[in-house]
């Protein structure tokens, strides 16, 4: 017999998804090894991802506005899940500040902020993912 598959619940009140947690999340440019997009949201990131591709709102479908190619290139969308105690505006504009410094980012800059042991770890995965050679798979 099958093992039973761990399920998760979806919220959903008075027809609207409810966020279940808080993530930050980077879109790297596989084919030109930079960060093309940081993002952070209190949604699933694989539906943050589907909906930056495909929401006619810019508001909601920001990568397909400010990447260029976003329809056309390659991208690794790597998530990482934030404590209660972080708060994802602060820790989006660290990891931002950090990519800027290390000629990482190829996206809009934000405002200085200093790197904490967090930020720090995010970067390490995301300079691992760029030295890390990739296929495009269609």
């Amino acid at each position: 017999m099958d093992q039973l598959i761990l399920h998760r619940v979806v919220t959903v009140r008075a027809g609207a998804v409810q966020p279940t947690g808080s993530w930050i999340y980077v879109w790297i440019d596989i084919d030109h090894k930079v960060v093309a997009y940081v993002g952070g949201t209190g949604f699933d990131p694989e539906l943050r991802a589907h909906l930056h591709l495909t929401a006619d709102n810019p508001n909601i479908g920001r990568v397909r506005v400010v990447v260029p190619h976003a329809m056309e290139g390659n991208f690794d969308v790597l998530a990482f899940a934030l404590p209660d105690s972080v708060e994802r505006p602060r820790a989006k504009a660290e990891l931002v500040g950090a990519l800027v410094r290390l000629g990482l980012f190829s996206g809009e800059s934000m405002p200085e902020a200093e790197s904490s042991a967090l930020t720090a770890a995010m970067v390490l995965e995301i300079r691992d993912r760029l030295r890390t050679p990739h296929t495009a798979e269609h």
